[in-house]
């Protein structure tokens, strides 16, 4: 970069510049590779910009196990493959089913919380699949600003 005390050099060691102009092309190669790959029957791959959600679906505690073991060791080798960072803070799972006891999740050694309701795409999702989360969510946002909005208003 030049500047008026002359050229500047940054080394990039990780990642992209947040705003950069390469940034979207670098990540759609990566992410491009992971859509790629070949899922087990029962296993959906979607994501939006830099989000992931996984679609397990299976009759039994097991076979959701196996099946969500399966794909998130491919997706681990695919960003360890890359040097990409997974946030485990970030990351949970929804058990939509009636099952008795839930599977164990893991990413790495590491287990993934389970969460009656998740936040994807600024959408609430719970476990009943109901709206409800959601639609309080924005209820108790709408009223903060409404207030806000009457403070800045004053009483007139």
């Amino acid at each position: 970069m030049q500047t008026s005390e002359g050229p500047v050099l940054w080394e990039q060691t990780q990642g992209c510049p947040q705003g950069s102009c390469s940034g979207p092309a670098f990540w759609n190669i990566v992410a491009d590779e992971i859509l790629l790959v070949q899922w087990p029957q029962g296993v959906h791959l979607q994501a939006f910009a830099d989000d992931f959600a996984f679609i397990v679906t299976d009759n039994t505690r097991e076979g959701l196990r196996k099946l969500s073991k399966l794909a998130l060791d491919k997706f681990k080798d695919r960003a360890d493959k890359n040097k990409l960072h997974v946030s485990m803070e970030k990351s949970s799972y929804v058990l939509f089913s009636k099952l008795v006891r839930e599977p164990t999740i893991k990413w790495g050694n590491q287990s993934n919380s389970r969460k009656n309701h998740l936040k994807y795409l600024g959408f609430r999702i719970d476990h009943k699949l109901s709206w409800l989360p959601h639609v309080i969510e924005q209820g108790r946002r709408d009223m903060d600003q409404y207030q806000h909005l009457c403070r800045i208003a004053g009483k007139t």
